[in-house]
């Protein structure tokens, strides 16, 4: 049996066939929490890069904007915290959309995964359900209902970090973990409110509830389980 060296434009077309067979086969199957993921991580810098990325979900959109960290804190912080030692921050997004449009919303940047003169890794949260093509947030439903949330999260060492966008009217997320309450601020961002929070490690589940001025929103109390962290 004889072969032959493939030319470059055969082996690219044989990757790209491949990728959408590989495609083909993942299932997406949609959130009943409504949350959101704008998945603003800046690792896929080349087709092959999607044969070792794990499905995304529906609502994954993913941005382009400054390439490499270039400094620590970034700017626009809204939220720093600091678990064992590992700091992070929630700051207004600074990537672009599929249109070059500034993304609406917040990032969180972790600053043992963004190493200056790296790419970027973060992920970002929107409010809104996003629009086809990657282009912007649609909010008139979501601002007719102050109930609904949107949700995202990801863990700083143990410690799961859960980031939340709500109705512009809400005042405050109440978050109980382990019998234990706190009550977390939100903060104005493109026309909406953001906040964050820790879940302890070894925690199972926690309950959070929307507040308007201490009031608890009708319809918005929410048991959520904390995922199992990746080893």
């Amino acid at each position: 049996m004889t072969s032959r060296q493939l030319s470059e434009p055969e082996l690219d077309e044989r990757l790209r066939r491949t990728l959408r067979e590989v495609a083909a086969t993942i299932e997406v199957a949609p959130s009943p929490m409504r949350q959101k993921r704008t998945g603003l991580r800046r690792s896929l810098v080349g087709l092959a890069a999607l044969a070792v990325v794990a499905p995304l979900t529906a609502a994954a959109i993913f941005g382009s904007g400054p390439e490499y960290v270039d400094k620590l804190p970034p700017d626009n912080v809204i939220v720093a915290g600091s678990v064992d030692g590992h700091r992070y921050w929630m700051v207004e997004s600074f990537h672009t959309d599929m249109c070059n449009d500034r993304m609406p919303g917040v990032e969180v940047v972790v600053e043992d995964q963004n190493t200056p003169g790296q790419e970027w890794d973060t992920h970002g949260l929107s409010y809104g359900e996003p629009r086809a093509g990657g282009c912007g947030y649609d909010v008139a439903g979501s601002l007719s209902d102050p109930s609904l949330s949107y949700s995202d999260g990801s863990f700083v060492d143990q410690t799961y970090l859960e980031v939340y966008a709500v109705h512009p009217d809400v005042t405050a997320v109440r978050v109980t973990v382990n019998g234990s309450t706190q009550v977390v601020d939100v903060h104005p961002v493109s026309g909406a409110g953001y906040g964050a929070f820790e879940v302890p490690p070894g925690s199972t589940e926690y309950t959070v509830s929307l507040l308007i001025n201490g009031d608890v929103v009708s319809g918005s109390t929410q048991i959520r389980t904390v995922p199992v962290p990746l080893p």
